[in-house]
């Protein structure tokens, strides 16, 4: 089915769909395009692009749209998302009370990857990647039903043990179950071995179509390197052993967070989302304690981003080659469904 143009922009008005700071919108044809915008912060995530994007997401069947793309602004250059915008998380986390959530279904993004995770059982959805993924920049892709990778060279990154934060249990369990639990740890314990988008699209169907056992022995892997950070040792990868610097003082907390994610998904699988409330309770206790803590530990990195705003701080630009920023993006296009 396919729409008219002048068509899809009043109902666009019509129903609210304002471009916002870090967000706005585009129509062709039957698709509904929404590009992540926030070049000089190399596409950090912000809290008011991703409450526009759930409000879109939420009320997409009414919108005259058949398919919804998620796009990156290519005026980041090599990277086409370094995460969450930090300073809109650090506010967030100056909000929490003892006990509180950072990371609960309310949060701003969490709420915004589920809904396109759940909009994507019924709608075609896509994401076209030009750059390097960190963080929150690597689940929303991975949210997608199918994702373009049109930069061969571009590199996953996801250092939510250095900064000093778990991720959000559903999240992290549902990015395994697309590229598996070895390459989410290895991308967390270590930045030295590169891990290239498209090879993780490339090995998706095995992860998926894996056995039980299969599925076991790949969540093995990450429980001892998730194992060997709680208690202070290198983490293995391959032949070599890398240790996690400690820079928080709150990565052996994060590490017990991730073995419970870890041993949850290897238990329920898919029924993660319907476990009872007292054992997702238990599951996530760990997380909690180490989430509600967050704010202190985020200064470090905002420190960072603000000796040098036009980049990523000196970790991240290491990780995936900040300096290739001026570099136009290139490389073979590659394209991999999800869904199949």
């Amino acid at each position: 089915m396919r729409h008219d143009t002048e068509f899809q922009q009043k109902a666009r008005e019509a129903l609210g769909l304002v471009d916002v700071p870090g967000l706005r919108y585009e129509t062709i044809d039957e698709t509904l395009r929404v590009t992540i915008s926030d070049p000089s912060n190399h596409n950090a995530l912000t809290k008011s692009a991703m409450d526009g994007l759930y409000e879109t997401l939420r009320r997409f069947r009414a919108l005259p749209f058949d398919r919804l793309e998620i796009d990156f602004d290519t005026a980041s250059g090599s990277v086409a998302c370094a995460g969450l915008n930090l300073e809109d998380f650090e506010a967030a986390a100056r909000r929490l009370r003892p006990g509180d959530d950072l990371l609960g279904a309310d949060n701003y993004f969490v709420r915004a990857a589920a809904a396109l995770r759940g909009l994507g059982e019924t709608v075609p959805t896509r994401a076209v990647v030009r750059g390097h993924l960190v963080g929150a920049g690597v689940e929303l892709a991975l949210s997608c039903g199918e994702i373009v990778c049109a930069r061969a060279d571009a590199k996953i990154l996801l250092p939510h043990l250095r900064i000093g934060v778990p991720y959000h249990t559903s999240g992290l369990c549902h990015m395994a179950g697309v590229i598996g639990w070895d390459v989410m740890s290895r991308a967390m314990v270590t930045d030295a071995i590169p891990i290239l988008l498209s090879d993780v699209l490339a090995d998706r169907g095995k992860v998926e179509g894996a056995t039980p056992a299969e599925r076991i022995a790949d969540a093995k892997i990450a429980l001892q390197r998730m194992a060997a950070v709680f208690h202070g040792r290198p983490a293995r990868i391959g032949d070599a052993f890398f240790a996690v610097q400690d820079r928080t003082g709150r990565t052996r907390h994060i590490a017990e967070a991730h073995l419970m994610q870890i041993l949850s998904h290897i238990a329920f699988a898919g029924e993660m989302d319907a476990l009872p409330d007292a054992l997702s309770e238990i599951i996530d206790a760990p997380r909690l304690r180490a989430s509600s803590s967050a704010e202190g530990r985020l200064a470090e990195s905002i420190a960072a981003h603000r000796q040098t705003p036009k980049r990523l701080n000196r970790h991240f630009s290491k990780a995936i080659g900040a300096s290739l920023a001026s570099e136009e993006p290139g490389g073979d296009e590659i394209t991999l469904s999800l869904s199949d």
